[in-house]
């Protein structure tokens, strides 16, 4: 495993620092630094590249026994770069030319820059990678490349973007490679446009939402190529080396805003069809993220990777500092936490964000894992245990794979473009989505996020939810029919489908589900916070959100309801439970999850049986193997000490586990009702659990 911490933001740390700072990380228990390499610091001057400093830096790590992961920071751009490149100015969605500048944590170099679509800026930015590529390629201690840092590309626009001449230019090619013709647009449209310099961007939301959707889908498609893209410029002149790129969080979570759209960063899954690998950054106790929430991102990025790398590329290091705020102290158990949960999860590579506090502008005074928030030593003693383990154990670690999930969930960006397109906003789409995520992760289920273009990924599943999926289009339908009918569950929710690509809405028996005989009565107010779903001769107080959608043929106030076809079956929920128990925390939300789960056939390989959950104090789980052998993560609540869990036929088939940090074993016993474990937190409130070991 990359085990490591950023280091390098030219020009901090000062070079005075740099001799001893790597004698510590290593030191540490780290094995890698990170080293942000600015295309506007090092071609400051046109066509003169300069890398002293990140010459000095490699130096000093390979000294240190430290790899390297270096970041081609290319959308740090050149103060010159329109003087040079006339023109290359980004276009907003009031015809304005945005004047770029310095970025708010970035000591040199002006961001958006020239906009990419302009060939100029492009042609300059890859000479920029691959002159940095062709530098650094040939390094011994080189562990890989993060080819685009946290895939952003309009920071600083102060509005939407991008609007100019080449953008526009692109679009309309992209629409035409879509449709074959002006005609084909016109006929999926339902437009009478004359010729293509007619066809626009959609301007702000509450307008039309085909013009809307489809430009946002346009900026995510175009994000994904230009990822490719700077892949490619690396790739030729480094044949060998990891190439990976990281977003600010899964794509799945990137909902946007008024000032931004949607997904416009790209998307996981198709970035990961070029890339090596894919990552986020995490930032759990500076936005309250649990462990449910924080094994959740990582699944995310995990189910986009689909067997590439995954790498958690900015994991905080200590206290956030934004301005003059002061956020909580990130203690050495929280954050060895994170460590090991993402390790669960499926994550190679961890990188922290970072090793010193920094020292410029906003982010002044925070986030050194060695910082100055009263807990740097607690944490680099943690982190040396962390890292001797790993070490011990690299042949356990390095070949461990997570449980294989049998349940999925449809992550859907057509739907976060309809709800942008609305309300400025994919949020409740996102909420939706992680409503049903964090609640069945919380029973320990393991979970495959499946997008709407990457079908394929439905094999081996038995289980489908579709959270607040509103948009469906005729081949994402035909393989949710296909689904059912050879034996799956299918779970949807209110106006599953109801509208197209296109944005235009379809009437209930119109849509896909009236194809297994559900169809919707329409909208209707709600008169209550919660309402009783039956299901499957059970009843389930559920939280409703928005509106509620009754489907006919099913007795007055019933939202659920049940089909057969196929094979298999549909469940239909008339509301949105998802978001409501988002809000306002439902055991009997999760309880009708894990129901339908088990229901469908599905075998959990652990299972929690004590302490049973509250609202924020739960006994979280993940499981693997490794090379044929079994390991368990057990994440305890603070104030739990032992807990009994009933273990599936594939774990520990010698009924023999050791846990890693005390050593100690454990063996497991037998009943009528299957196989159960009584565990105790090892270091850190938490336990790792082999029988590689046994």
């Amino acid at each position: 495993m990359n085990f490591g911490v950023q280091y390098y933001r030219a020009p901090f740390p000062d070079a005075k620092h740099w001799e001893s700072d790597f004698k510590k990380i290593r030191e540490s228990g780290f094995n890698t630094v990170q080293l942000w390499i600015s295309w506007g610091w090092v071609e400051a001057t046109p066509d003169r590249f300069v890398y002293d400093d990140y010459d000095r830096l490699v130096e000093l790590a390979a000294k240190h026994r430290l790899g390297v992961v270096l970041s081609t920071i290319a959308e740090i751009q050149p103060n010159w770069i329109h003087r040079l490149v006339p023109g290359s100015e980004m276009v907003d969605n009031f015809g304005h030319k945005v004047v770029s500048s310095a970025r708010g944590e970035h000591h040199f170099g002006i961001t958006p820059g020239g906009c990419t679509d302009h060939p100029g800026v492009w042609e300059r930015m890859a000479r920029f990678i691959e002159t940095t590529g062709r530098r650094y390629a040939g390094l011994d201690h080189l562990r890989g490349w993060d080819i685009w840092n946290e895939l952003r590309w309009n920071v600083n626009a102060d509005a939407l973007v991008c609007f100019c001449p080449h953008t526009l230019a692109a679009y309309r090619c992209w629409l035409e490679k879509r449709f074959g013709s002006l005609e084909g647009l016109n006929e999926a449209w339902k437009r009478r446009y004359a010729c293509w310099e007619d066809v626009m961007p959609g301007k702000l939301p509450d307008r039309p939402y085909t013009e809307l959707m489809s430009f946002q889908h346009f900026l995510t498609c175009r994000a994904d190529e230009h990822a490719h893209r700077r892949y490619g410029v690396m790739r030729a002149v480094d044949p060998v080396h990891l190439i990976t790129a990281h977003g600010a969080c899964p794509s799945a979570l990137y909902s946007g805003d008024p000032g931004t759209y949607p997904v416009d960063r790209g998307n996981d899954w198709f970035l990961a069809d070029a890339l090596d690998g894919i990552g986020c950054s995490s930032f759990p106790q500076w936005f309250d993220v649990d462990d449910a929430d924080f094994g959740l991102r990582i699944d995310m990025v995990k189910s986009a990777a689909r067997g590439r790398k995954v790498w958690l590329s900015e994991l905080q290091g200590g206290r956030a500092a934004v301005g003059f705020n002061t956020y909580g102290v990130v203690r050495a158990a929280q954050q060895q936490r994170w460590l090991w949960n993402g390790l669960g999860c499926g994550a190679d590579t961890i990188l922290f964000w970072c090793w010193r506090d920094e020292v410029f502008g906003r982010e002044s005074a925070g986030f050194g894992i060695s910082g100055r928030d009263g807990c740097a030593e607690e944490r680099l003693a943690a982190t040396r245990v962390t890292g001797e383990l790993w070490e011990r154990y690299a042949e356990l670690f390095d070949h461990y794979v997570p449980d294989r999930a049998e349940v999925g969930l449809l992550f859907s960006p057509q739907s976060y473009y309809l709800g942008w397109a609305q309300e400025g906003s994919g949020d409740r789409i996102r909420d939706g989505l992680a409503g049903y995520g964090r609640a069945l992760t919380r029973s320990s289920i393991p979970l495959l996020f499946v997008e709407e273009e990457h079908l394929d990924a439905l094999d081996g599943l038995k289980v489908l939810f579709l959270p607040r999926v509103l948009v469906t289009d005729p081949v994402t339908e035909t393989a949710l029919i296909r689904f059912v009918e050879r034996g799956g569950t299918l779970v949807c929710e209110s106006e599953c489908g109801a509208f197209d690509s296109a944005g235009f809405y379809r009437y209930p028996e119109e849509r896909f589900l009236a194809r297994f005989g559900i169809v919707e009565t329409g909208r209707r107010n709600l008169e209550a916070e919660a309402v009783d779903f039956q299901y499957n001769g059970r009843s389930y107080r559920l939280g409703v959100e928005q509106w509620m959608t009754p489907p006919e043929k099913e007795p007055e106030g019933q939202l659920c309801r049940t089909v057969s076809y196929g094979a298999g079956r549909v469940v239909y929920l008339g509301s949105y439970p998802g978001n409501a128990c988002g809000r306002s925390w439902n055991p009997e939300f999760e309880a009708l999850l894990r129901d339908i789960v088990t229901d469908s056939g599905v075998v959990p390989p652990v299972v929690v049986r004590e302490p049973l959950p509250g609202k924020e104090r739960f006994v979280y789980l993940k499981s693997g193997r490794s090379q044929g052998k079994s390991l368990l993560f057990v994440f305890f609540p603070p104030d739990v000490q032992e807990a009994e869990i009933a273990v599936g036929p594939e774990l520990f088939p010698g009924n023999r586990a050791r846990e890693l940090f005390s050593g100690s074993e454990t063996e497991l016993a037998a009943g009528g009702d299957g196989r159960t474990m009584r565990l105790k937190p090892g270091r850190f409130q938490l336990a790792v659990y082999t029988d590689a070991l046994v």
